[in-house]
């Protein structure tokens, strides 16, 4: 029986009038002519609205099967940015795009979710569905088989039509053909069972970056911010790293006329390992994309580390020298480096060797919490020791570092920023690197993150 979707809002139906765009019967128009059915479009369709990523979302399974109507039905009109405002999100009839993105927004957040999908629950789906850039008609397709596989079954195809086509000699023949034919059979089931296998170990394997700071039977250390270093504001809000080190940096910023309450908050602050939300989904994030390797990291608050841990093995810093001291550590290996003021000014992105089209620096208006723009930073630099290296997330503000934290954790993220490297670096994709994110938050958190910048860096270590 025919699976159909839920019909969309009626205020755009005049938008589908007959336009040219839609002739004849659904059942002529509409049929596939790439293997797939009808049907099977729109179940596979129904089958990622209703998935569990999806259904944390209120809009999302309503706009995805919106443009599946829109795209099967060839309702090309229908596939506007303001189409889909009207028809998806109820807004007016005189809604511009060109001032209010919430289409955009959400249509990122449809990409990122369709392939994470097809990452997890939609590992075995025949049909792969896909939103091409610079549009909102979706694309279906088939999963590539192997050619070894595709191989060995058009073989064996061609054996068994030989053997129908010899008339009278096929039950002569038959005990001639018939082993090869078991042979390829089960070749062709020796070689689905190793393709399916390796799937899931290279979906258990770590995703790139973090492949290049997680090893097998070695540790690997995410260093978390620190939120009581928000202390070093109680004056110039510029502490020396070493006096971070020794845990006593605000003794000498606590008001003398400090209550004994306040003080207590003080040594409350000064003692705990407390940390941002933010710093809660790195650690969640950086988990998922380690696969097998996730009981490898080990986390610490910045207030744990010392010298001696950072001189070997590999590191994950999440959120820049502001709330995770040791980061300026780094400082010297990156092109893009966060520069803060402190209270006599505002943060900003400085850009050491400016490219074409880019900015000497990049600045944000707005405090933690505001909506706004932001900038932040993913880098892969050599460690500290004589071995390992350093995956550094840095924000402006924690809504930057937030953002690097979603844009990494997003494969069209990580597909992104492979595109920029290799563009920088001559094809290739660079061991060391950094990339330049720029973001927009509405009401402190991130709504958009792209890639503004990219960067090879040296291997050397310093």
């Amino acid at each position: 029986m025919a699976t159909s979707l839920p019909p969309t809002r009626s205020d755009i139906d005049d938008s589908f009038s007959d336009d040219g765009d839609s002739q004849g019967s659904p059942a002529e128009e509409l049929q596939p002519d790439d293997g797939t059915s009808f049907d099977e479009r729109l179940q596979v369709v129904e089958r990622i609205a209703r998935s569990e990523s999806f259904q944390k979302s209120n809009r999302l399974p309503s706009l995805l099967r919106y443009l599946a109507d829109c795209t099967l039905r060839h309702h090309r009109a229908g596939l506007t940015e303001q189409a889909i405002g009207r028809a998806v999100f109820g807004k007016p009839k005189d809604f511009h795009p060109a001032e209010d993105s919430s289409v955009r927004v959400y249509m990122r957040q449809l990409r990122l979710r369709i392939h994470e999908y097809y990452q997890s629950a939609g590992l075995d789906e025949r049909v792969v569905i896909e939103i091409p850039k610079g549009g909102y008609a979706l694309a279906f397709h088939l999963r590539q088989v192997p050619a070894a596989v595709q191989e060995i079954v058009e073989t064996a195809t061609t054996l068994s039509e030989t053997e129908n086509g010899n008339g009278s000699r096929r039950q002569h023949r038959v005990w001639l053909w018939l082993p090869w034919v078991l042979v390829a059979i089960l070749l062709v089931l020796a070689v689905a069972g190793w393709y399916r296998g390796s799937r899931v170990e290279n979906a258990n394997a770590p995703a790139w970056p973090l492949n290049q700071v997680l090893q097998p039977g070695r540790q690997t250390t995410m260093v978390l911010a620190d939120v009581s270093y928000i202390l070093r504001l109680l004056g110039d809000g510029q502490v020396p790293l070493d006096a971070y080190a020794d845990h006593h940096y605000a003794d000498h910023l606590i008001p003398p006329e400090a209550t004994e309450g306040e003080l207590r908050v003080f040594h409350y602050l000064q003692s705990s390992q407390i940390t941002s939300m933010a710093d809660a989904r790195a650690a969640f994030v950086m988990s998922s994309l380690a696969g097998s390797l996730k009981d490898n990291i080990v986390i610490r608050s910045a207030k744990e580390l010392n010298g001696n841990i950072l001189s070997n093995g590999n590191f994950i810093f999440i959120g820049a020298h502001t709330s995770n001291p040791w980061v300026i550590l780094y400082r010297d290996r990156v092109n893009f480096r966060l520069m803060d003021p402190g209270l006599s000014g505002r943060r900003y992105i400085q850009n050491f060797s400016p490219r074409p089209g880019e900015q000497e620096a990049y600045f944000i208006s707005e405090g933690t919490g505001h909506s706004g723009e932001d900038y932040a930073t993913i880098a892969l630099v050599p460690g500290m020791g004589s071995q390992g290296d350093a995956l550094l997330l840095q924000g402006l503000r924690l809504e930057g570092t937030e953002a690097a934290i979603r844009f990494l954790g997003s494969m069209s993220g990580r597909n992104e920023m492979i595109e920029r490297l290799k563009t920088a670096n001559a094809g290739t994709l660079p061991r060391y690197f950094e990339v330049l994110l720029h973001a927009h938050s509405v009401g402190g958190s991130p709504a958009s993150v792209d890639c503004i910048a990219a960067r090879p860096l040296s291997a050397v270590r310093k």
